[in-house]
């Protein structure tokens, strides 16, 4: 068998073979693509004989080489190769599509490498117009050569070429009128005839995106667009109104074209997006054009269930995409003495309206609504943004009545679908209107930046008129939707209402209270408890509500609701904790008598605990060991009763992972000494810069004699539980962490005054780092370090700690060398904790045996990995134990010795390791080196002289001014950044485009 057949039975096997015979199969088939004999044998396999999947392998080769291996082509044999694809182009003419796509993207990357040649482009150009391709039909050779120009700019972002990127550049801003001036005369052309054949239909939809593609490139001012423009709107215009199908819809070509143009118009308008104040006449004068042929489309459509839904949706995507450009000069029609500029605002706002208040529920009946939230965020921006003054005052006059329109629309669009509708519901369709309302809910916010207390009276009026809808039929169990949705326009700007006693939240709360909610869908009642909390704020400015919120949240804990209501009294508690205090033992009644009942689900025991915090923290330290004894107790005994049985089932493990949740919920709310206003105002602070925990207002500052907290009690009496139950499920990762975040609450509670209990925590957390050292217990031990290291009489324990978090964290970085990902949450933590000794107590690495060598070295190596969390911690580990080395002989030895390492390794990860996005926090450590380590760092940057490194892509010269850049610059990190930037953009062989 010669190699083409055996490339060939690969490819079939590839095609009709199973998983694991795919996998070996595209590896070894990939090294095929990429051997220097893909140029003889990719022709071989497009041939008409062979299938269709050799055919495609064939195709994809020749990309794959035209785009990666230019080099291999000798400049004598350029021109037999463009003969070679034209051939092929020709005879794949009349298809398989698949292949024929193929070819027209060689041909364009073929273009690409011979740009240097000024009328390449001119020259395919003309013999694809001139029908020179054989006997190929023109309309044919018409589609195929749209085909190619549409892919030229797109392949130029991808390809290695041998000419440099600026004349690259240079070839298609110099072309790109001529492409533009044959794409749209070709458009014209075939538009100005009333009827289109259906055989045109492909090379239109081509042009098309040609003019979309292309936009960006020949330093063409936007008032020069306007024909290119007319031609596109013409397009939309004869696809919509040519005869439809029966069902109303556009056939599938013109619908294509139509779509396909709108596209281009919003790349056209996007293109000039920098160049707002520039071109405000010329915007203004395509916003009347866009106005005038595609409302009535709009309109037509203005209807549920539409056939063309999609369209409407690109119309006003397209609205909105010249709005986000240009929104001054649309926006100062506002207030204006130009009557076309008022008309093409009026218009415009009247347009998205209509689109705001589409027919139907979405997303079932229509998808357009949500196009229009993000205008009425920017517009309210535009005018708040305003320099105050009468225009200012002015511009906010004359958009509140369309505000106040908008909120009306916005409650009546956010209504539930109703039980009997549900059925053509799907979960799709429920997780998007979800989201829906949440923007809904977004949008009221800026309905109110703009109208204020208006607002208030506006959904005053809505709540009237949707308890007067709900006792026109007092016996449907579906009326409620109204009133629901109501409520949750008032509970969306919660936020945003002041302390003011507002006679619209009195009725609310009022309403909220006397609602029958027995007879109608529970969802009803989920929403006003959820409003009830969303109002805990003004609550506790107006503390003589709270009564009736605190019924109805009770009400809730023994409902279908229970998740609203303990999210409610979370919220209630925090925000009104000393006005609650005379409510407070009832309210624990409420809790206690919850959690016994046993209806409600893990996540809603948990929460209703950290309810229980609030309220134990403000009574009386007599009731709080009562109240502790009755409601923690059974959680400490059930732990109990598990330790004993030496139970390790699924069952018994999910019993003691709630019941460490809900003790640990319990210990981050529980503190009876939380800080005042003014405490905080004289900045008492404790370990590591957290504000301690004094007394409230009234009590004595702490002293010897004080209370003890109450967490601290719960943690001497079960100290001895918690460790044999840390003793059974020590290999059981889940359980640990959970303790482990257990523990931290209470320590980030009790700070300083853990220190009773200090060694036998850490004693604790030792045993769990030296067996099974989760995330979390890095975590906490290294909060213990940073607390109490400068703590003489905890020093030792404190080594102890470091230790084990080093070696530790060493044997697991050393048993997965070359697969660090693995453990990448450890990574990271571990990192993140090293950051924190580096910047708080870097004396640390002096005193305690820590080989710091392997601690960077390691350091280096995370820097390389996929993960953006270890990466980022690593890179800043590094940043900040150069910074602070200066002062320490020990940490100056390891970066003298690793420095050029270091270096190398961000070299590398700017090169291509890391992503894009990312190369710029590296700049942080050059900035580090560069201040503290001059001298050497000038020495570590001369490896950029090293040929091809770190690619093969940059220049010499490019890395000489790179260098020279960054060693000048030791403290503008931004301007640092950016030389990082553009050096990643060059080692990557990418262009950064510079809108015009």
């Amino acid at each position: 068998m010669d190699e083409v057949q055996t490339i060939e039975a690969a490819v079939l096997s590839f095609y009709r073979g199973g998983s694991e015979q795919q996998k070996e199969t595209h590896k070894w088939l990939q090294q095929v693509q990429n051997s220097p004999q893909a140029w003889s044998f990719c022709w071989e396999l497009m041939q008409l004989n062979k299938s269709s999947e050799i055919q495609f392998f064939g195709a994809i080769t020749l990309n794959s080489k035209l785009r990666s291996d230019w080099a291999e082509v000798p400049k004598e044999a350029h021109h037999e190769l463009k003969q070679k694809l034209l051939e092929t182009i020709v005879l794949f003419g009349n298809g398989p599509k698949i292949v024929l796509n193929r070819l027209c993207i060689s041909l364009g990357l073929f273009i690409v490498h011979m740009l240097q040649h000024p009328t390449v482009i001119e020259e395919v150009t003309n013999m694809f117009l001139h029908e020179q391709l054989g006997n190929l039909s023109k309309v044919t050779q018409i589609e195929i050569l749209m085909t190619v120009l549409e892919g030229i700019p797109e392949e130029v972002k991808n390809i290695r070429t041998q000419i440099p990127r600026p004349v690259v550049c240079a070839e298609l801003n110099r072309n790109a009128e001529f492409v533009m001036q044959t794409v749209v005369t070709y458009l014209n052309e075939k538009l100005a005839h009333s009827t289109v054949e259906t055989h045109d239909m492909n090379g239109l939809i081509n042009a098309a995106k040609c003019t979309g593609t292309w936009v960006a490139h020949g330093n063409v001012h936007l008032n020069d667009r306007e024909g290119m423009i007319q031609t596109l709107l013409k397009a939309v215009h004869y696809c919509y109104w040519k005869e439809p199908k029966d069902d109303g819809s556009l056939m599938s070509e013109e619908n294509e074209l139509a779509e396909t143009a709108l596209k281009s118009l919003a790349n056209i308008i996007s293109s000039y997006a920098t160049q707002n104040a520039k071109y405000s006449f010329t915007v203004i004068n395509y916003m009347k054009m866009f106005l005038d042929v595609l409302v009535p489309i709009l309109d037509a459509e203005y209807k549920e269930s539409n056939a063309n839904e999609n369209l409407a949706l690109m119309i006003y995507a397209l609205f909105i995409s010249t709005l986000e450009c240009f929104s001054s000069a649309i926006f100062a029609g506002i207030v204006t003495d130009s009557e076309e500029v008022s008309k093409v605002y009026t218009r415009t706002v009247d347009m998205l309206i209509k689109c705001t208040d589409k027919p139907g529920t979405y997303p079932v009946d229509e998808s357009c609504s949500t196009y229009a939230m993000e205008f009425w965020y920017m517009l309210q921006e535009e005018v708040l943004s305003m320099n105050n003054g009468e225009h200012k005052k002015r511009c906010l006059e004359a958009i509140k009545p369309v505000y106040a329109h908008v909120v009306k629309v916005l409650v009546r669009k956010s209504q539930l679908p109703t039980e009997s509708s549900l059925h053509k519901w799907n979960d799709d369709d429920l997780e998007a209107f979800r989201c829906y309302r949440q923007d809904i809910g977004d949008t009221l916010l800026s309905c109110h930046d703009v109208l204020n207390d208006l607002m208030l009276d506006v959904l005053s009026d809505a709540l009237d008129e949707s308890i007067m809808y709900l006792s026109y039929d007092p016996q449907s169990t579906e009326s409620w939707t109204l009133l629901e949705a109501t409520i949750h326009a008032f509970c969306s700007i919660a936020q945003k209402i002041e302390y003011t006693e507002h006679q619209q939240i009195v009725k609310l709360l009022k309403v909220l209270n006397e609602i029958p909610y027995e007879k109608y869908n529970d969802k009803l009642f989920g929403m006003a408890l959820e409003t009830v909390g969303a109002y805990s704020d003004w609550i506790g400015d107006n503390p003589k509500y709270l009564p009736p919120a605190i019924t109805l949240l009770v009400k809730g804990l023994n409902s279908t609701k229970a998740s609203q209501a303990t999210l409610g009294l979370k919220d209630l508690t925090s925000e009104c904790q000393k006005e609650v205090i005379p409510y407070a033992l009832p309210l624990l009644d409420a809790c206690r008598t919850a959690l016994q009942e046993g209806h409600l689900k893990n996540a809603e025991m948990i929460r209703l605990m950290y309810t229980v915090g609030n309220i134990l923290s403000v009574i009386s330290y007599e009731n709080i060991i009562l109240y502790l004894d009755a409601m923690v107790s059974p959680c400490f005994e059930e732990l109990q009763a598990h330790v004993q049985n030496n139970d390790l089932t699924e069952p018994t493990k999910a019993r003691v992972i709630l019941r460490l949740e809900m003790i640990s919920k319990l210990f981050s709310s529980l503190n009876i000494r939380k800080p005042t206003e003014g405490d905080m105002d004289k900045g008492l602070v404790g370990v590591g810069g957290s504000h301690k925990l004094p007394f409230p207002p009234g009590a004595p500052a702490a002293q010897p004699d004080a209370p003890v907290q109450p967490i601290l009690l719960i943690l001497e009496k079960t100290m001895g539980l918690l460790k044999s139950l840390c003793t059974l499920w020590i290999h059981d990762e889940t359980v640990i962490d959970t303790l482990c975040k257990a523990l931290q609450q209470a320590l980030s509670n009790l700070m300083d005054d853990i220190k009773p209990l200090l060694t036998e925590m850490c004693c604790l957390v030792l045993s769990i780092l030296n067996t099974n050292c989760v995330v979390s217990a890095a975590d906490i031990a290294g909060n213990f370090i940073l607390m109490f290291y400068n703590d003489q009489d905890c020093r030792q324990l404190m080594v102890q700690l470091f230790t084990a978090i080093m070696d530790y964290s060493f044997n697991q970085m050393q048993l997965n060398l070359g697969k660090l990902s693995r453990i990448a949450d450890l990574i990271e933590t571990f990192y993140a904790f090293n950051t924190r000794i580096s910047k708080k107590i870097p004396i640390c690495y002096s005193e305690v045996q820590v080989d710091c060598m392997k601690l960077v070295d390691y350091a280096t190596k995370c820097m390389m990995l996929p993960e953006t969390g270890p990466m980022k911690k690593s890179v800043a580990f590094i940043t900040m134990f150069v910074k602070e080395s200066f002062h320490h002989p020990v940490m100056m030895n390891v970066i003298v010795e690793q420095g050029e390492n270091i270096v190398r390794t961000a070299f590398l990860c700017i090169g291509g390791t890391a992503l894009r996005t990312q190369v710029e926090i590296f700049a942080d450590i050059f900035l580090a080196l560069n201040y503290r380590y001059p001298s050497y760092f000038i020495v570590w940057m001369k490896m950029l002289e090293t040929p091809n490194f770190p690619t093969a892509y940059v220049s010499a010269n490019d890395k000489e001014q790179f260098m020279r850049k960054v060693i000048r610059e030791r403290i503008n990190k931004r301007l640092v950044q950016d030389h990082v930037r553009k050096f990643a953009a060059l080692c990557r062989n990418i262009v950064e485009y510079e809108h015009k």
